[in-house]
């Protein structure tokens, strides 16, 4: 009997999979499109029909389908397995056989969701706050959103009514350990008096909520609280809206950014679909990332004046760095998305149509403020000239020069010269940082986490001490033992992914082992990439003696590769 995954591809092309998320065209017997997963302007991504794979020679990603739903939705294996189980109408057997931990608290999540809803249907002072804000009733159960009652237990005896354990509470944040009197162990509420936007993943499953305070005696409490971080829930990887802003992403070629729940919803509402908003933290690479698969183009649409904008300097430079298009929507003054739309939607949709490049904006922005001579230069050199010195084309950089030059009356050297004086410690900063938030989520990650899950699968076998074996010369250089005890807490899940995957009469053993010798090849193709890259960075600093280095590093790994690939022939 065919594997579930088999079953999946038999009825899914891997040019259906892929088109329904970009566009495609005929290359001979293959089909080809722009990367989703890179900035380009030449296609160099492939997808093979006859192989049921597709491979980008730009950035190096590729795999199958399941692999493509990885990337694209910004989910894990189980997730993306599940998404196409559902398009193509196949049952995950083993799924159905042993409900796992990460089902029930899917589960949970979603019954919590519905018994906020049913708590706000009987809530009419928050139903009209929410009318009062512009919300329509359509908007509200599109949504989900919903109301905590005050009593601190409410919806922690409702979810034990219905068969689930404290610990699983915990685990999905609704509910906080009680400490420190009688009673201590058992959990209470973490939502109470609180209006409940459900946060959903890209696959639009519930993974936790936002609350906004709602009722009398609250000025000592936080206005928003968020679910904590949990096994399902990374503030950090996910975007209000996202799982219902992605086709119109696509179809408009941009993205639209907002500050806050209600401004997303009024949006959304107000038909501007392609809006999402960060919730609860600052904009990581991560966010920038899942827009970018989409789109490479950005509307930040912020209450914003020169002073905002220098406050959101490290977005716009992550949005920059990542290769987007950053253009910012001008709303009246002092007023956010939500009352704009409010009071008249039209206003909103021109400011999204008529968004400037971020750099236009605030030197239209200074000249508002009011400020001339000496506190217009100080304003320019403050403001502006840092995110001029940060543009990659000279080009780009004369334009704005020019354009300075001509506001202030004075010479285009004297402009030059203040930016020469400008160092981008800043911008060298989140370059690092956002290297090391990729790292994370490389295609050698992706191969490690099957190649664990294998593993796994083969120690309830009985065939521990041969796969160690095998593993240990495989990554002797890599310190097997360290990262075997890094996935030990992702056991059942990756043990569970293997076993939709491999058919367990076949050679595991040899299944292991290739998957081996592919996650080598990928670490010594990351490297190079890395070291080409400070290849550049020695170039453009004039360091000859870190250039003649990492070339050297460069042709040393270079025969790495190609001696390892030979060495598989």
């Amino acid at each position: 009997m065919a594997s579930s995954v088999e079953q999946i591809k038999s009825k899914l092309s891997v040019v259906d999979v892929v088109s329904s998320y970009m566009k495609l065209e005929k290359a001979g017997i293959n089909y080809r499109g722009c990367c989703p997963f890179h900035n380009e302007k030449t296609p160099s991504f492939f997808v093979s029909l006859a192989r049921g794979s597709y491979h980008c020679f730009g950035c190096n990603r590729g795999g199958d389908i399941i692999s493509f739903v990885q990337e694209i939705e910004g989910v894990d294996f189980l997730e993306a397995l599940k998404t196409l189980a559902e398009r193509a109408g196949v049952e995950l057997k083993p799924l159905a056989r042993a409900p796992k931990t990460d089902n029930r608290l899917y589960t949970l999540l979603d019954e919590a969701t519905n018994f906020y809803f049913k708590q706000l249907v009987g809530k009419p002072e928050a139903l009209k706050y929410l009318y009062d804000r512009g919300l329509t009733k359509e908007t509200i159960k599109l949504w989900r959103l919903g109301f905590a009652p005050e009593a601190w237990r409410s919806l922690s005896e409702f979810l034990s009514g219905r068969g689930y354990r404290e610990g699983e509470m915990l685990k999905t944040g609704v509910i906080v350990p009680q400490t420190g009197h009688a009673g201590q162990g058992k959990g209470y509420d973490r939502f109470r008096s609180r209006i409940m936007f459900p946060l959903f993943n890209p696959t639009g499953r519930v993974i936790g909520f936002s609350g906004r305070i709602f009722g009398e005696n609250q000025a000592d409490t936080a206005k928003y609280i968020n679910s904590p971080q949990t096994e399902l829930y990374d503030k950090s990887r996910i975007l209000y809206g996202y799982d219902r802003a992605k086709q119109a992403m696509r179809q408009k070629d941009f993205c639209v950014f907002v500050e806050g729940q209600m401004d997303l919803l009024m949006s959304h509402q107000a038909g501007v679909t392609n809006a999402v908003a960060v919730s609860g933290t600052a904009m990581t690479s991560e966010h920038v990332n899942l827009v970018k698969r989409l789109t490479d183009n950005v509307v930040l649409a912020y209450d914003y004046d020169l002073a905002g904008l220098a406050a959101s300097r490290r977005a716009i430079d992550l949005l920059r760095i990542e290769g987007l298009t950053v253009k910012i929507a001008k709303l009246p003054s002092g007023q956010d998305p939500a009352e704009v739309i409010k009071a008249d939607s039209a206003i909103w949709l021109k400011a999204i149509e008529e968004a400037k490049h971020y750099i236009d904006f605030m030197i239209d922005a200074s000249q508002e403020e009011g400020k001339k001579g000496l506190e217009l230069n100080l304003a320019v050199n403050t403001y502006i000239l840092p995110y001029i010195k940060a543009l990659d084309k000279k080009m780009e950089q004369a334009h704005f020069v020019a354009k300075l030059a001509n506001l202030l009356s004075i010479s285009e050297e004297a402009i030059w010269s203040d930016l020469q004086k400008i160092k981008l410690e800043v911008i060298e900063e989140i370059k690092s940082q956002t290297q090391k938030e990729k790292s994370l989520i490389t295609r050698s990650r992706l191969i490690e986490e099957r190649l664990f899950g294998l593993y796994f699968l083969l120690l309830a076998k009985g065939e521990e001490e041969k796969v160690d074996k095998q593993l240990e010369e495989l990554l002797k250089d890599d310190n097997f033992i360290k990262k075997k005890e890094e996935y030990q807490e992702s056991h059942d899940r990756l043990a569970l992914a293997a076993e939709l995957v491999y058919d367990p009469a076949s050679d595991l053993i040899k299944e292991i082992v290739n998957l081996a010798e592919a996650w080598r090849e990928e670490k010594l193709k990351e490297e190079l990439q890395t070291t080409l890259q400070a290849v550049q960075m020695a170039e453009k600093n004039g360091d000859h003696e870190a250039l003649a280095l990492n070339l050297k590093k460069c042709q040393e790994l270079t025969i790495a590769i190609n001696n390892f690939k030979k060495s598989l022939d």
